[in-house]
């Protein structure tokens, strides 16, 4: 639905709830009135308050991601109650608006924590380490990082009715609803004390709730799903 039209009728249908009976009965004429020239109908009131944000940024752009990218998704989708999508080198978030925002956000500032501490990670390790072995003890960092965070965030329950607004809002909008392929870390000596040391700089990762301002709310087309809502 156009964005114009959106917020035209969420302001009729707020004043069709007036307490002037008078003033209520009006609205709810205009609102009807307006569906009616718009082609809208009961299913667009119903997903007036979902959407999708696009993040700023991905932790790996490419077509099979690693499988710490999609646990630190599903860690903020519980979190935020909401679903993560991701095609085209991008990250969405779908769900009630207003907590889709703080999700693209939490991501984005625990995305540039862990890009960060991984490069920190890899520097710190013996130069004869062979390039493969560099490869999958980051990978063993990065998930024990992620299992740090999730040790540390409470998951919140939604309701069947939210959740079936959320797959309604993804079948109007997505052309796409296939399952994505990650990319799993190989078995190398050291991935536990890797893994192990991620965990603890995850616990001191620095999880911050604002909301970074007002984002582009732009269409995906062709996405697929990286998590499923708890």
């Amino acid at each position: 639905m156009d964005e114009k039209i959106m917020e035209r009728l969420k302001k009729l249908l707020a004043l069709s709830k007036s307490p002037n009976p008078h003033e209520a009965a009006l609205a709810l004429e205009k609102a009807q009135r307006f569906m009616a020239e718009n082609g809208l109908c009961q299913d667009d009131i119903d997903l007036l308050d979902i959407g999708e944000t696009l993040a700023d940024s991905v932790l790996s752009s490419a077509s099979a991601p690693p499988e710490y990218m999609g646990w630190l998704l599903t860690v903020i989708t519980m979190a935020m109650g909401c679903k993560a999508l991701y095609a085209c080198k991008k990250v969405a978030f779908v769900g009630v608006s207003a907590r889709c925002e703080i999700a693209a956000y939490m991501y984005d500032v625990l995305a540039r924590q862990l890009r960060k501490q991984r490069r920190d990670f890899i520097r710190a390790l013996d130069k004869r380490t062979l390039p493969k072995n560099r490869t999958a003890k980051a990978d063993a960092f990065c998930e024990g990082w992620v299992m740090g965070v999730q040790s540390r965030v409470e998951a919140m329950k939604i309701s069947a009715h939210e959740k079936a607004l959320i797959e309604k809002f993804k079948q109007k909008t997505y052309t796409s609803d296939e399952e994505i392929k990650l990319r799993q870390s190989k078995k190398v000596r050291g991935q536990s004390d890797a893994a192990n040391k991620g965990w603890k700089a995850g616990r001191e990762a620095q999880l911050d709730r604002g909301v970074a301002g007002p984002r582009a709310q732009r269409g995906m087309q062709g996405l697929v799903i990286i998590d499923e809502l708890c």
